[in-house]
């Protein structure tokens, strides 16, 4: 199944309905929304630094249901902080995935030597000679789509059954799937208008209604 045919699947009422249930206030934790995910753009947003990943980003990350484990803050925060800057800073903030305009483009902003492939490879630390610190590829997606959530998809396990991801390059198979045509953009708006949150990307827009959608069908 592709991202189009998942999407296809979910009516327009249907996914206006999952998002709106996402962003409503909480019954039971007031001052909070229903899912602590619906805080994950706007938890401490002016501490939202585009260059830096701090203390409060990974809170942020926590709302999305994963945890940071002690080692990966302190290293995150503190002996990596300096290259994950440096590489942030070589990756265009604003820049959204469906505006990537061609493979030349695409390897150069999410290639093998790109620098978001050598952020995701630190987080995870994939070459790194020492003991890994237990951030798997949910939670740097996670981290990544907090500094760059129009540009990196969310990995979600949820979310990778309904559109049946598998081994595939979740990169790749986003970026192809919006720039197929303007569906997936015109569906993502239409959710974004209705709960009142433009400031959403895309990929965020998408990733919650598929989400929602999977939960309710028995996915996670």
């Amino acid at each position: 199944m592709t991202i189009r045919e998942a999407v296809e699947r979910i009516s327009s009422e249907n996914a206006i309905e999952l998002a709106t249930e996402y962003f409503a206030a909480s019954e039971t934790h007031p001052g909070t929304l229903a899912y602590t995910g619906a805080h994950f753009e706007t938890f401490s947003a002016e501490q939202n630094l585009e260059n830096t990943v701090s203390a409060d980003d990974l809170l942020a990350v926590q709302m999305l249901a994963v945890t940071v484990s002690g080692r990966a803050a302190l290293g995150i925060l503190g002996d990596s902080a300096g290259e994950i800057s440096e590489l942030l800073a070589e990756i265009e903030p604003e820049l959204c995935l469906e505006d990537i305009e061609d493979e030349e483009q695409f390897d150069e902003v999410l290639g093998k030597d790109s620098p978001a492939l050598k952020l995701w490879d630190l987080l995870r630390r994939n070459d790194a000679p020492a003991q890994r610190w237990r951030v798997g590829p949910t939670t740097a997606s996670k981290i990544m789509a907090r500094k760059r959530p129009r540009l990196i998809p969310i990995e979600d396990s949820v979310v990778n059954q309904v559109i049946q991801l598998g081994n595939q390059n979740s990169w790749r198979l986003w970026w192809e799937a919006l720039r197929a045509d303007g569906y997936l953009k015109e569906r993502a708006d239409e959710v974004e208008e209705a709960v009142g949150r433009t400031d959403l990307a895309t990929l965020r827009a998408l990733d919650i209604v598929l989400w929602m959608w999977g939960r309710e069908s028995g996915k996670s």
